[in-house]
């Protein structure tokens, strides 16, 4: 394709991790519009943490409006409908198209249900900040109702499902009245990492109310209960979906090849069909296939970014290399796992880390607002991670307590 515009216009669908930061790193003599349904970009990695009062809503997020105009481009609030790869065009739901010369998706994945009966209707989704308040808040109304006894459920034991399950312990595992049940269609925790982290969490596990449901089929769910294919079923007063995801729905007439886990794209970030279509963060799939990570969408958004501005100046684009990244995974004030490869380091103090990282890129992602909007936010996200996290971390724990719980796996 070549571009004879002096402008190119370029279309950033999503404005998460890839997205936003593809977004700053765009020259601001193209023409660049953001399209996201939602207002605020959100640090979902750390979610989890609203069940247990550690964050609040306001300390993971950033308005993306604020921050896109002062980037010099132009944020557009609505859903995308539609997108035709051949016209060169994105249809939104208010039936407004616009053309493009370039289009980056970032859009990641959204919930999907497996097509379960009842999932929709009964169970609560754990994708954004407003799942989780809404969440905390129907288990705080039961348990003020003095709802005795209480059945939390949570359906996917991958990544997300132990760190849902850590939150729920640290606010409330001395409440012997809670149950909370973990189910997966797998044989085990987390299978996409050492089994090992499987087998030290549900050790960890074994003092509180937590009965793990593995090799499980959920063919139903209903408002008090969840149903298995082999005729057996659980009390469920609380049902957190954190099992599955899919692309979005508009992606699904874009007439490129599409994998399980996303548009599969090409070393250079590119759609096999067209070469003006980008694709980063958990939207894309490269051959060899890569974890969904916030680091990872981070450095395919800048690289994907380069590429847009090599490919507008008609430069030779370059390839993706991945890095290899650690990963952080918390089980809330239980213990923290450090895993790189086969490797695994438990300990409480690792959650210091984990929380250095978050400190770390909303910081560097805030430098893009007004200087009062920065300063509060900074101050805000220390403050409660102070009060609410480090410091009672390092007062509550024992010498003996944290050297059994720090280990190599």
């Amino acid at each position: 394709m070549t571009l004879n515009r002096k402008k190119s216009r370029i279309i950033v669908i999503g404005a998460n991790f890839a997205g936003l930061t593809a977004v700053s790193k765009l020259c601001k003599s193209h023409d660049v519009t953001v399209i996201d349904a939602k207002q605020d970009f959100q640090w979902t990695p750390n979610i989890h943490e609203i069940l247990s009062d550690v964050k609040k809503e306001t300390s993971l997020s950033l308005n993306l409006d604020t921050i896109i105009t002062r980037l010099g481009h132009r944020f557009i609030n609505q859903t995308v409908s539609s997108i035709d790869g051949a016209l060169q065009t994105v249809t939104l739901d208010d039936k407004q198209i616009l053309n493009y010369d370039v289009l980056l998706i970032a859009s990641g994945h959204s919930r999907s249900n497996y097509g379960i009966k009842g999932a929709s209707e009964y169970a609560y989704g754990f994708r954004t900040a407003d799942d989780v308040i809404q969440i905390h808040n129907d288990i705080e109304a039961v348990l003020n109702n003095n709802k005795q006894p209480l059945n939390i459920s949570i359906v996917g034991a991958g990544f997300t499902g132990v760190e849902v399950l850590g939150e729920l312990l640290r606010k409330y595992a001395s409440n012997k009245q809670l149950h909370i049940n973990v189910i997966d269609s797998a044989s085990r925790l987390v299978q996409a990492l050492p089994e090992k982290l499987s087998d030290d969490v549900i050790s960890q596990c074994k003092s509180y109310q937590v009965s793990f449901h593995f090799n499980q089929k959920i063919i139903e769910v209903k408002q008090s209960s969840i149903h298995f294919s082999d005729n057996k079923s659980i009390d469920s007063d609380v049902t957190i979906w954190s099992a599955g995801t899919k692309l979005p729905d508009y992606l699904n007439d874009i007439n490129t090849p599409i994998t399980s886990n996303g548009l599969a794209v090409n070393e250079y970030l590119q759609t096999t069909e067209f070469s003006s279509v980008f694709v980063a963060g958990d939207s894309a799939t490269l051959s060899n296939s890569l974890p969904k990570q916030a680091s990872i969408a981070l450095d395919m958004g800048l690289h994907a970014a380069l590429n847009i501005n090599r490919f507008c100046a008609k430069k030779t684009l370059k390839p993706f290399k991945v890095r290899t990244k650690p990963i952080l995974l918390s089980l809330g004030d239980i213990n923290t796992y450090f895993i790189q490869g086969k490797f695994v380091l438990a300990s409480p103090l690792l959650a210091a880390g984990k929380e250095a990282v978050y400190q770390f890129y909303m910081a560097r992602l805030s430098a893009l607002l007004p200087i009062e909007h920065r300063v509060l936010g900074i101050a805000d996200r220390m403050t409660l991670s102070t009060e609410k996290l480090l410091l009672v971390e390092i007062l509550k724990l024992r010498p003996r307590v944290l050297l059994g719980r720090s280990k190599v796996l």
